[in-house]
C-alpha cells in the first residue's frame, strides 16, 4: 500500500506594521516609566501636605478654643478691657491669657476666630466704641456659620442704630432675622428692622414687618407690633 503523506501548509501572517504610539512607547520606555514614578510621587506629596496642612489646621482650632475659654470668664464679669486686650497677671498651665483681639489676629481663617470677633464686637459694643465694634462684626461676616453670622449681623445693627445709620442698621436686622431659627428671635430682629423703617419713613414696609409678626403669634413682639399699628394708624385685622 502506498503511503499517503499530507503536507500540512503551515500559513504565516506578516506582522503588522506598528503603530507610531507603538513605536513611540518602545522608543521611550524609560522616559515614561520615570514620568510616571514622578506623578506618583506627586500625588503622594500632595496627600502627605494635606494630611499636615489639616493636622496643624486641628491643632490651631483646637488652641483658639482654649484661648477663648479662658476669656469668657471675663466677660461673664464684664471686664471688657481685660477680655479683649488680655490678661498679663494671670496666666494657666505656664501660658498667658490673651485677648480676644490677639485671638483673632493669631488664629485668623479659622472657625474659632470668627466666634472670637463676635466676643471683641460685643465687648467694644458694650464699651459704646460702635466703631471698633463694626470691625469685628465685620470680620465675623466671614463665617460659615450660621449662629455667628446671626450675632455678626445683629451687632452691626445695634451699632449703626446707635449712631443713627437706621438705613444699615435695617440692613444688618433683615440679615439677622435671616440667619435666625427660631421665630420668636427671628420676629425680635424683624421688629427693630421695622422700627429703623418708621424712622427712615418707609411705613408701607414697616408695618408689613409687623403684621408678619402679629401673624407668626409666637413671641413677646406680639404685643409691641400691634402698638405699632395703632401708633401708624392701620386696622388690626
Amino acid at each position: 500500500m502506498k503511503e499517503v503523506t499530507l503536507n500540512k501548509k503551515v500559513e504565516t501572517e506578516e506582522p503588522k506594521e506598528k503603530s507610531k504610539f507603538q513605536q513611540f512607547v518602545e522608543q521611550n520606555q524609560k522616559a515614561i516609566n520615570i514620568g510616571a514614578l514622578a506623578v506618583i510621587a506627586l500625588v503622594v506629596i500632595i496627600f502627605v501636605v494635606r494630611y499636615f496642612v489639616s493636622k496643624a489646621e486641628a491643632e490651631k482650632e483646637r488652641k483658639a478654643s482654649v484661648a477663648i475659654s479662658r476669656i469668657l470668664p471675663y466677660i461673664d464679669n464684664a471686664q471688657y478691657e481685660l477680655a479683649l486686650r488680655g490678661d498679663k497677671n494671670v496666666k494657666v498651665r505656664g501660658e498667658e491669657v490673651i485677648g480676644l483681639v490677639d485671638i483673632v489676629k493669631k488664629y485668623k481663617g479659622v472657625p474659632q476666630s470668627y466666634v472670637a470677633a463676635v466676643y471683641a464686637g460685643n465687648c467694644y459694643l458694650q464699651l459704646e466704641r460702635y466703631r471698633d465694634a463694626i470691625e469685628y462684626f465685620k470680620i465675623a461676616l466671614d463665617a460659615n456659620s450660621g449662629i455667628v453670622l446671626e450675632g455678626a449681623a445683629a451687632g452691626l445693627a445695634v451699632c449703626y442704630e446707635s449712631l443713627g445709620n437706621f438705613n444699615e442698621a435695617a440692613k444688618y436686622y433683615e440679615m439677622a432675622a435671616n440667619y435666625a431659627l427660631p421665630i420668636g428671635v427671628k420676629d425680635r430682629y424683624l421688629y427693630f428692622q421695622a422700627l429703623c423703617l418708621e424712622k427712615l419713613g418707609e411705613k408701607n414696609k414697616a408695618e408689613k414687618l409687623y403684621r408678619t409678626i402679629i401673624g407668626d403669634n409666637q413671641s413677646e413682639f406680639v404685643g409691641p407690633a400691634k402698638s405699632a399699628l395703632i401708633r401708624l394708624g392701620t386696622i388690626i385685622e
